[in-house]
């Protein structure tokens, strides 16, 4: 079996940031990719991930979101999928199977699971790593930096590009954080940059409203919500990154590009995170924004390609 037919089944409840880490890997692996969609409702839903599936939902139903013929590889994340990966591995033991992030129980039928490095769990087949996996390769920076939006081409260089998140589930990201950046953007920032903008959902309206009065005064450009966000084009024209550090992901897709990276940190955002950005800031070129801003280049860190690389050799040692 040649690596294009290889065939890769994606285990997902939904979530678009659990689903785009699984296909971030898969695509490196290359192959047949199809994503099976898990729904399991009550009571099922609430044994989640330690109790068994529905028994409409077993692979041995027609109709069931994991039925044959099995996967050469599959990969799943989120709580609800656990279940559904460790009732494919009993099905399906030749099938390679990979946990993204901790499932939260040991009984999972994972051949092997991904957690961050902030993360505490630890075993024989766990994998650590710095940053997660994402969909960001050399391809894919080349091809984004060829779209979007013509106005993001046309502002003058250097670059800079803003990636804003905001509140996570416990924490806010404080109208004294974005008071902070916004002073920075208005009187730190060198006069010669211009600044891309791109907001998430999580950015809240107060943040969004400073940042914006902070860049009145230069060359700026803000994503406004609408159409396709040109997250991945700005990635790629930037000649330095600045991104706030209340999310992972962002964290993970801003290293994965050669642009120097600075990290605001909000008032408040997950305890977790400031561990692992704690090992990030022995990286080069990648600092707190509190440092002078400076344009260059440095190795990208890439987990996902380690991950695949890890998948690749069980599947070398299944075949014995």
């Amino acid at each position: 079996m040649t690596q294009a037919e290889q065939k890769i089944w994606i285990l997902s409840d939904g979530k678009p940031g659990d689903e785009n880490q699984c296909l971030g890997v898969a695509e490196r692996l290359g192959g047949q990719i199809e994503i099976r969609h898990v729904a399991p409702g009550r009571p099922w839903v609430w044994a989640m991930p330690w109790g068994p599936i529905a028994p409409s939902d077993r692979p041995n139903q027609p109709k069931s979101p994991i039925a044959g013929p099995y996967p050469d590889i599959a990969i799943a994340s989120g709580r609800r999928t656990v279940a559904y990966l460790r009732a494919l591995k009993t099905a399906s033991p030749d099938t390679v199977t990979l946990f993204l992030k901790d499932p939260r129980c040991n009984n999972t039928g994972a051949d092997l699971i991904w957690v961050p490095f902030h993360d505490k769990r630890r075993g024989n087949n766990v994998m650590v790593t710095l940053t997660g996996p994402h969909r960001i390769t050399p391809e894919v920076l080349t091809h984004a930096q060829k779209s979007g939006p013509q106005a993001i081409h046309h502002l003058p260089g250097p670059r800079v590009a803003l990636v804003l998140g905001g509140d996570t589930k416990n924490e806010k990201f404080g109208q004294a954080a974005a008071k902070r950046l916004a002073h920075y953007l208005d009187h730190q920032l060198p006069s010669n940059m211009s600044v891309m903008v791109t907001p998430s959902r999580r950015t809240p309206p107060y943040l969004l409203n400073q940042v914006t009065k902070a860049l009145r005064g230069r060359t700026h450009w803000i994503w406004d919500g609408k159409g396709d966000n040109p997250y991945l084009s700005m990635l790629s024209l930037a000649d330095t990154i600045i991104v706030t550090a209340d999310s992972h992901s962002m964290l993970s897709d801003v290293l994965a590009t050669p642009a120097p990276v600075y990290i605001f940190e909000p008032d408040a955002y997950p305890e977790k995170l400031k561990i692992t950005i704690t090992q990030l800031l022995r990286q080069p070129l990648v600092h707190l924004l509190d440092s002078p801003l400076e344009t260059g280049s440095r190795a990208p860190i890439d987990s996902t390609e380690l991950i695949a690389d890890e998948l690749r050799r069980l599947i070398i040692d299944k075949k014995g």
